[in-house]
């Protein structure tokens, strides 16, 4: 060919491909067809041009494609392969404003245009803000062939943040401190929605409750939903997986699912499990969680992967508002004898005298201990103190005396659903073997500890010993009554926790916290003791 019809010949080309690379062991340049372009050249003229310039008329396959695509003129072509957009423009003028603002880039190993599949519709409304036609290389059809009822109703709190995330454009994370209480938002979205739907949950535990809810709440039928964990690999129309399954699984379903909740969402935005969420197309998303502020600052990234934060409430706020159910604490005590008590103040005075000898610089009690744990390497006064001052903690902690304690409060209230919580795992080990009552400790396999909740939640045993259920990732048992024994009324969030597995009751609920206390300090009114009613709450 002449330069001139050379000329000819590559501008033509360019006029329905797009130039990828240079091959040097054949001496040609590469092109790869884009749709875009072949719609406006024209199909007709194309596939000449490709017979006759070419001599490589496309291949079947790919001329019943062209022809699917070129039925009308579009000015760009998407394609989606594994939660990744690629973006053919008629002209790359048309996506310049979609590229300065970081949603499209170009892919140096793909050779192409590029985007995260969660910013598909930000791609498309920019096209219809520009009146540019855009046609999908893949089948996008949310819609769920499946009818729900939901056989619950919000309380005024939940409404308010379920109506804020639609305003928010169905899009968004609610903070509410009861995982019970914040997945009903998620269950009425779905039964709103009427869209496939996919939960992403954090464990095992996570997935039953909700699997458990979706067909009891949502009456949605067992075969529709499906599982991604527990040993099990099922897709369905409403389908919960585990994080760890997600990041396996979702990337093969990226256009399946039109509506995703995040479950414990300050983990969905983690490093490992980022792109499940960016590599997926749904419009919907909705994150849960108790905690507003997630570690290292990635709660900044909701509003990119799920939304805005739209709705957080904390637990003095819902009882404030009216949205819990109010519960009281009670105090009982152990009470030192004369003879315990006296010793217990001689032990931390030998404790305090060394401390002031050796460490007369140090008055914060943590440090002061910290530093004394140190010398104890090598000062025999240090050691001795170290042993007294645990001498006179067990004497304080009085294990003995509040199993008593608590055996007085489990006759007493022997028609409630009792937990027990200790920090100290030495007290449920002994409150379980004196009292016979199912201990849930850190050495409990999980297979054993869901045996147990699942039978106190079901009512087949009324009392648990735990020392491991606060975890916040791990849903608790459902009582009416807590006891809380050994010295955590200053611990907030341990509180906190307790308070929550109170939550789900409609009746008053009642806090009991055992304490030791002086001789002759206070009274025990065991018999003045009543059934949540009325009274003072907090």
């Amino acid at each position: 060919m002449s330069n001139e019809e050379n000329e000819k010949f590559f501008k033509e080309l360019d006029m329905l491909a797009d130039i990828v690379a240079y091959d040097h062991i054949s001496g040609f340049w590469v092109y790869r067809l884009n749709p875009a372009k072949v719609s406006a050249y024209g199909l007709d003229k194309a596939v000449e041009f490709l017979g006759n310039g070419l001599k490589s008329p496309p291949p079947p396959r790919t001329l019943h494609l062209l022809k699917k695509i070129a039925a009308e003129p579009i000015h760009i072509f998407i394609e989606l392969d594994g939660g990744v957009l690629i973006i053919y423009p008629q002209k790359n003028s048309m996506i310049v404003p979609l590229i300065n603002d970081g949603f499209i880039t170009y892919d140096i190993h793909l050779k192409a245009y590029v985007a995260k599949a969660k910013d598909l519709y930000t791609i498309l409304k920019h096209a219809e803000e520009l009146g540019l036609k855009v046609r999908l290389g893949f089948n996008i059809n949310y819609r769920a062939s499946f009818k729900t009822s939901l056989a619950t109703s919000l309380d005024s709190c939940l409404e308010s943040a379920y109506n804020l995330w639609k305003e928010a454009g169905y899009r968004g994370v609610i903070v509410h401190p009861v995982p019970e209480r914040r997945r009903l938002v998620a269950l009425k979205a779905i039964h709103e929605l009427g869209v496939k739907t996919a939960i992403l949950v954090p464990s095992v535990d996570h997935l039953r409750n909700w699997y458990s809810d979706l067909v009891k709440v949502l009456k949605i039928p067992e075969t529709l939903v499906g599982i991604y964990g527990a040993g099990v690999r099922r897709l369905g129309e409403v389908t919960v997986m585990t994080y760890d399954m997600a990041a396996n699984v979702l990337p093969r379903f990226s256009s399946f699912f039109g509506f995703i909740v995040a479950d414990e969402c300050e983990i969905a935005v983690t490093e490992t499990y980022r792109e499940v969420l960016e590599g997926a197309t749904a419009p919907y998303r909705l994150g849960l969680t108790s905690r507003r502020y997630a570690d290292n600052n990635l709660h900044e990234l909701y509003p990119e992967l799920i939304g805005a934060v739209v709705f957080s409430v904390n637990l003095a706020e819902l009882f404030d508002r009216g949205c819990a159910p109010r519960y009281r604490v009670l105090r009982v005590y152990a009470r030192l004898s004369n003879e315990e008590y006296e010793e217990w103040r001689k032990l931390m005075k030998s404790y305090a005298e060394f401390c002031r000898s050796a460490l007369p610089r140090v008055e914060e009690p943590r440090k002061r201990l910290r530093a004394v744990l140190e010398l104890a390497a090598r000062d025999a006064g240090a050691r001795e103190a170290i042993r007294a001052r645990l001498k006179a903690r067990e004497i304080v902690l009085a294990f003995e005396k509040k199993i008593r304690v608590v055996a007085k409060l489990l006759n007493i209230f022997s028609d409630d659903s009792i937990v027990v919580f200790s920090k100290y795992e030495d007290f449920v080990r002994e409150l379980s073997r004196k009292l016979i009552v199912p201990a849930i400790l850190p050495e409990i396999a999980d297979d054993e500890r869901r045996v147990y909740m699942n039978m106190f939640n079901r009512g087949v045993i009324r009392i648990l010993a735990t020392s491991v259920l606060l975890d916040e990732y791990i849903e608790a048992p459902q009582p009416n009554l807590a006891i809380v024994v050994s010295g955590v009324s200053s611990d907030k969030k341990y509180i906190d926790r307790i308070v929550r597995t109170l939550m789900p009751k409609k009746r008053e609920a009642l806090l009991i916290e055992v304490l030791t206390a002086k001789p002759h300090a206070v009274k025990n009114s065991f018999t003045n003791l009543e059934k949540p009613q009325g009274g003072a709450a907090i």
